[in-house]
């Protein structure tokens, strides 16, 4: 007669079992019980690379509100069901993981193609793409930290096919946001039990940066990512896997072949402007981003600052992060 503790070990090594080949097998996206929902994980071929897009929304005839993500390469495609449920009763939500990022990550790929001109192109392809389906004139678009660098730079090469641009983390300037970050970090090198004569450099910045709570609020490292990715249903275990391989892949071979100081040469659009910061935000410093918020001529442009939220407000408090999405559409989309 087998005993109660094998029976035990062996329900154990089951439900570990069937836990590792769902991790290992899940790639899905839950469906929308709503009869003209759209709700799909999905690739397109985007200027001869195939490229991966996970949309949703409860009414495919929302306006479509295409996401760009940080890094460069590091995905939020993972994070989505974290904090925009409530937008996709608002908008068709498009989370796009760019060329040699996070789904769209594979080992062969060019790092001669990841350019910043590439991925304003990639950008102005899928941008026609969603226009062409979803039978719209215009879209909306949201950039969160790298992403708001592509964001600007697309916002004011094409206002004709956007409502409006949406920063999250705005970057304004590379060069000086690296130099307050470090006069920041060495400022609190001793509250962090590090010794003052450290040096910061890109090796120990982010990490430096977490300690402090500048990446999430209240938070000392990048573990609540990972585990909020970890329930995605959306990626499988080569996914998550991916998600590291393909930042480090774009990192290092990312080509800057367009301006870095957007504080200094981008400050001309021609659609309403937003810009949505953390309190506590050091990676893109708030000073820097008010900064180049003032700077920007728009016909229109509005300023928030959430509280207890850093680099991620929208993942951080994803309430008020549909609040002020809710408002803006309520006061542009048929401007």
């Amino acid at each position: 007669m087998i005993s109660r503790k094998f029976k035990y070990l062996g329900l154990v090594v089951v439900t570990l079992s069937a836990l590792s080949a769902f991790y290992a097998l899940k790639s899905f996206t839950p469906p929308i019980f709503s009869d003209n929902a759209v709700s799909e994980l999905t690739s397109i071929e985007i200027n001869g690379e195939l490229q991966h897009l996970l949309i949703r929304g409860t009414d495919r005839n929302l306006p479509p509100l295409l996401f760009l993500h940080g890094g460069p390469g590091m995905p939020a495609m993972y994070l989505a069901h974290a904090f925009q449920r409530p937008l996709e009763n608002e908008f068709v939500v498009v989370h796009w993981d760019q060329r040699g990022a996070g789904k769209s990550f594979h080992p062969d790929i060019d790092p001669e193609s990841l350019s910043i001109s590439q991925l304003i192109s990639d950008t102005d392809e899928l941008v026609d793409y969603l226009l062409a389906r979803f039978r719209q004139g215009k879209i909306w678009l949201v950039g969160h930290s790298h992403g708001s660098y592509l964001g600007a730079l697309y916002s004011q090469r094409y206002p004709e096919k956007l409502y409006a641009y949406i920063g999250i983390g705005q970057i304004g300037d590379f060069e000086r946001e690296t130099e307050i970050q470090d006069a920041f970090l060495r400022d609190r090198l001793i509250d962090l039990g590090i010794s003052q004569d450290t040096q910061i450099n890109g090796a120990n910045r982010e990490e430096l940066l977490f300690k402090t709570g500048s990446e999430l609020y209240g938070e000392t490292s990048f573990l609540p990512l990972i585990f909020t990715g970890l329930g995605a249903m959306e990626y499988n275990l080569g996914d998550i896997l991916n998600v590291a391989r393909g930042s480090s892949f774009s990192s290092a071979n990312m080509t800057y072949d367009e301006s870095r100081d957007l504080l200094g040469e981008v400050t001309d659009f021609a659609i309403p402007v937003a810009m949505i910061m953390g309190v506590h935000d050091m990676t893109t410093p708030v000073s820097l981003a008010e900064e180049y918020f003032q700077a920007i001529s728009a016909p229109e442009k509005s300023w928030f600052m959430v509280e207890k939220a850093a680099h991620f407000p929208h993942y951080e408090q994803p309430q008020k992060f549909f609040e002020i999405m809710l408002e803006l559409k309520e006061q542009w989309l048929n401007r």
